[in-house]
């Protein structure tokens, strides 16, 4: 994609990417205003390029390709813009294109989604054009004082490098595959996660060596107790009722720290082991039925829904597991009845599992210092369960997001890599 700012750049650009598939015999697209095009043209001429080479570019006009006096109609677009490649779309040919979005003054509310979808259209259709010729450049031009921030998010999502008058590199927000509109609660959410994210990374690093060395000390000192604890169990005799009760109090607390080691131990490994290939259909099953006994202690229903069955990701399927057991988990503390839904989604390169309730949902409160460390809203907790499930989803290259509503419910989702 290329925002520019400076029209001379924008000429000068042009008629250079144009020279190359010149130099290069590709099949050459050209979309542009007339008097850019004439430019580029003389421009040609000047550079010593012959006429024949010059009126071998097959131009549109941009205003014709956008219909520039109606609104932005994303179908209307491909409709046109489709009559003006297929005839060019040969086998084994390179085709270059290079286009400049146009629109008239509307409503922005209606643009954005429009032009989003134009892009999804478009990517859609050099997927097609891909399997038929042997390769594709294609710039797609913006005027980028005619761009608002939100439209600049989602047209970086579709393009994978971003050129400007004086600049050329990658999208940092470039997404594979079409990306639909998602309206703008979503690109503040992704904003906002774009600026947390190497905070929370940071976070998670120092936790990590943090847990490292308290789980250390703590198992030190709990094998001496527990060495001592098990000789005065050998030792000891003709206990009464209330010592045997005060000595079985002590062992469960023991048991207790050694699961809050564990806990720390897992914030503290490094790297992923025993990777496998995992059907996510079979993982969530197991999952279902670890849970039935602790669903039937309240009047809470599990719900699962796979949109396909023969998903399959690459990992740890112990600690995959673990994921869905704590996510699962915490919504039923969340709640004493209610429905808890698992919707397994296939999202193009990823699996996609949401893990939703109607609960009470999280307050803002709350909500702000979830996934801190050390940081719970129950009274006993430590605050690492979704630490670790962060980190665990971060391993294995996914993502972990969290929607929530007072008085609706909460939803987790998890993204993982599909093979």
């Amino acid at each position: 994609m290329y925002t520019y700012t400076d029209s001379n750049k924008y000429i000068e650009h042009a008629t250079s990417y144009v020279a190359e598939g010149l130099d290069k015999d590709h099949t050459i697209l050209y979309v542009d205003q007339p008097q850019f095009f004439a430019y580029v043209k003389e421009n040609l001429r000047n550079a010593g390029y012959t006429e024949e080479q010059v009126e071998a570019i097959y131009f549109i006009n941009t205003d014709t390709a956008y219909e520039t006096h109606e609104n932005f109609n994303a179908e209307h677009v491909l409709k046109n813009l489709n009559v003006f490649f297929d005839s060019h779309v040969t086998e084994g040919c390179v085709l270059r294109v290079w286009g400049l979005a146009t629109w008239r003054l509307q409503s922005k509310k209606t643009l954005i989604p429009s032009i989003a979808l134009h892009e999804q259209n478009f990517d859609d259709f050099f997927s097609r054009v891909a399997n038929i010729a042997k390769n594709y450049i294609i710039v797609c031009a913006y005027e980028g004082l005619s761009i608002s921030g939100s439209l600049l998010i989602e047209l970086l999502q579709t393009h994978e490098y971003h050129m400007t008058d004086t600049d050329f590199s990658p999208s940092h927000l470039y997404k594979k595959g079409p990306v639909h509109y998602t309206g703008i609660a979503k690109q503040l959410q992704f904003e906002n996660e774009l600026r947390n994210h190497d905070t929370r990374r940071d976070k998670l690093d120092i936790t990590g060596k943090l847990a490292s060395i308290i789980a250390h000390e703590l198992r030190n000192s709990l094998t001496v107790v527990q060495g001592r604890l098990q000789l005065l169990d050998l030792t000891a005799s003709n206990r009464s009722e209330a010592t045997q009760a005060q000595f079985d109090g002590i062992k469960k607390g023991l048991t207790e720290i050694e699961q809050t080691a564990s806990k720390f131990l897992s914030l503290a490994e490094t790297h992923v082991v025993n990777q496998k290939v995992i059907n996510i259909s079979d993982l969530i099953e197991v999952v279902t039925v670890q849970m039935e006994s602790e669903l039937g202690k309240k009047a809470i229903d599990m719900h699962v829904k796979l949109d396909n069955t023969q998903m399959s990701i690459f990992g740890d399927e112990l600690k995959i597991r673990q994921v869905f057991i704590n996510l699962i988990k915490n919504a039923m503390e969340g709640m004493e009845t209610g429905t808890i839904t698992l919707h397994v989604k296939d999202d193009q390169d990823d699996v996609t599992i949401d893990v939703s309730d109607n609960g009470p949902g999280i307050p803002d409160e709350i909500l702000r210092q979830i996934g801190d460390p050390f940081m719970s809203s129950k009274v006993d907790g430590t605050g690492l369960g979704l630490l670790i499930c962060e980190k665990i989803i971060r391993d294995h290259n996914g993502n972990l997001l969290l929607n929530t509503e007072v008085g609706k419910g909460t939803t987790f989702t998890v993204s993982l890599p599909k093979l």
